[in-house]
């Protein structure tokens, strides 16, 4: 890009009290994810989709520690994935139940805390996320041009490692299952 050209599609800035990540997907077997900082591309985050029977991912922190670990059940029916942290202990199960073109609906199980809803089109990457009545995460590919790329954006105190894990399989759900 020259000096006299300008960018055509500038991200707008995330609302006040939120962070926003850069989601790429990175093609592979096991569906891995970059989630970078959107001013500098620094790495953030990584989610490593593991190949296998059962869909599995890796929620790695920006040194490379694993924080979250997605699994599922094989075969799928009904769609099912717990996440759990690095140690095994379960934080949080998601159940899928058949996806609409229209709108979609899920709700993330979370011992000893609010629930988290999911509701819009998971195939559009183009959906939210509440917990107790308020937003906490958006997920969109509104502002992003490169395919395979969206924005993540989460509101301040929610985990977004945890966010990621619940992408990552949505994803996982939507483009193999």
């Amino acid at each position: 890009m020259t000096d006299t050209e300008e960018d055509p599609v500038a991200l707008p800035p995330p609302p006040a009290g939120w962070s926003r990540h850069v989601v790429k997907s990175r093609f592979g077997l096991g569906r891995d994810f970059a989630v970078l900082d959107p001013t500098t591309d620094e790495q953030r985050w990584f989610v490593d989709g593991k190949v296998g029977v059962r869909p599995r991912a890796d929620v790695q922190d920006a040194a490379g520690q694993v924080v979250y670990q997605v699994t599922g059940r094989m075969l799928g029916i009904p769609k099912h994935m717990t996440i759990a942290r690095a140690d095994g202990t379960e934080v949080a199960s998601l159940r899928a139940k058949v996806f609409s073109p229209i709108k979609d609906r899920m709700t993330m199980e979370v011992p000893g805390g609010e629930p988290w809803n999911l509701t819009g089109s998971f195939i559009e990457k183009n959906y939210a996320v509440e917990a107790g009545g308020r937003p906490i995460v958006q997920i969109t590919q509104k502002w992003v041009t490169i395919r395979d790329a969206y924005t993540l954006d989460v509101a301040d105190g929610t985990d977004v490692g945890l966010a990621l894990a619940v992408v990552w399989a949505i994803d996982r759900w939507v483009e193999r299952d």
